[in-house]
């Protein structure tokens, strides 16, 4: 399952606010015990993604004088942080996903570049290169075998954003109109994005050198958010009134799942088909929902993940907020979280919690 991250360095501390109305769900006896995994020496930090084999990638980052300083990425796993070190002559770095082979991506500085597209292995920084040697860019995701996606911001195309995909030491323009970001890549090398125009945000698919625009639910706008091994699409696409709707895009036609009034958006799907996402009723109520052939389900929570044996995690409305994990058709709360970002298929989650001081990346097992 691929991941969409968003254009934005800021992307990994922001949570989707998800909300909802309480299904007949037992609890369970087990709960998620927090673990804080925060690099010693940062005010804060964020964990945004994880693996099958509990490597976990950290943000963190210092203020100084009121002013952020570059971020720096670290990658955990059992107790032990790796630093994603920058290139030579470089502060900072950012990661955006890891694989099942350790393999992570992001952005890193170099002494004369703010942003390069980077592929860390075992902490060492392989720059990916530009289209435009003069440009900047970052990778926003990675696949099994290796293949990288992301974007480039170049001269030699007029100022534009061009999507990416790196395989094999090669870089390839994936062409099209415009400004285009690719967003996530399955281990198909089917790779979707978003083209951005004046008139919105449109998805695109490409696979095997053929672009393919995912159309809308009517509107103006696509925004894709997952991608999984069936070639089955997942987010965010507006109705001929303007009104955002989750959909499902499948063998060239785009389902919706949005609800009769309200707004809402799908942020992940598995290998079988199975959705979570958010929705807001007309009244303001929030929910985060679960889609599968056809039948749709809620319950309470922010933050929707889905992983391969159909588990959902989140956090729990109300204060504290707390982790859950939806496991089985049981619904089990676990210790405080401010957001939980992603979800293993092991069961582990990711996130962070809130501490006086600032953020602290943690796991819940």
């Amino acid at each position: 399952m691929s991941r969409l991250i968003g254009r934005l360095v800021c992307a990994l501390l922001i949570a989707f606010p998800l909300l909802t109305a309480a299904p007949a769900w037992a609890s369970g006896p087990r709960r998620p015990t927090a673990v804080n995994i925060h690099p010693a020496g940062w005010m804060s930090s964020s964990a945004s993604d994880i693996n099958s084999h509990g490597e976990v990638i950290v943000t963190a980052t210092n203020t100084v004088n009121g002013e952020i300083q570059p971020p720096l990425g670290f990658l955990w796993q059992a107790g032990k942080h790796t630093v994603l070190r920058p290139l030579p002559g470089g502060n900072g770095s950012l990661p955006r996903d890891v694989n099942e082979r350790g393999e992570v991506v992001g952005f890193c500085q170099s002494a004369v570049h703010a942003a390069r597209p980077c592929l860390w292995r075992q902490g060492r920084p392989r720059d990916l290169g530009t289209l435009d040697e003069r440009g900047t860019g970052t990778a926003l995701a990675v696949n099994d075998k290796g293949e990288v996606v992301g974007d480039n911001q170049t001269f030699i195309h007029g100022g534009l954003t061009r999507a990416f995909l790196w395989r094999r030491g090669v870089l390839t323009d994936l062409g099209g109109v415009g400004d285009r970001s690719a967003t996530g890549i399955n281990n198909h090398s089917q790779v979707i994005g978003v083209h951005y125009s004046s008139n919105g945000q449109r998805a695109f698919l490409w696979q095997r050198g053929t672009l393919t625009d995912l159309g809308t639910l009517g509107g103006n706008e696509t925004v894709p958010a997952d991608i999984n091994e069936r070639g089955q699409i997942v987010g965010t696409s507006t109705t001929a009134d303007g009104v955002q709707h989750a959909f499902l895009w499948q063998r060239g036609r785009m389902i919706d799942l949005g609800t009769p009034s309200g707004i809402s958006g799908a942020l992940a799907i598995n290998d079988h088909g199975q959705v979570v996402g958010w929705s807001n009723s007309a009244d303001g109520a929030a929910r985060v929902f679960h889609w599968y052939q056809g039948v749709r389900t809620e319950f309470p929570g922010y933050g929707a993940r889905i992983n391969e044996r159909g588990w959902i995690a989140g956090t729990t409305a109300g204060d504290p907020r707390r982790a859950f994990l939806l496991r089985n058709r049981r619904m089990v709360t676990g210790d405080p979280a401010a957001a939980v970002m992603a979800l293993n298929n092991r069961g582990m989650l990711a996130g962070w919690t809130n501490t006086p001081g600032g953020n602290h990346a943690t796991v819940w097992k």
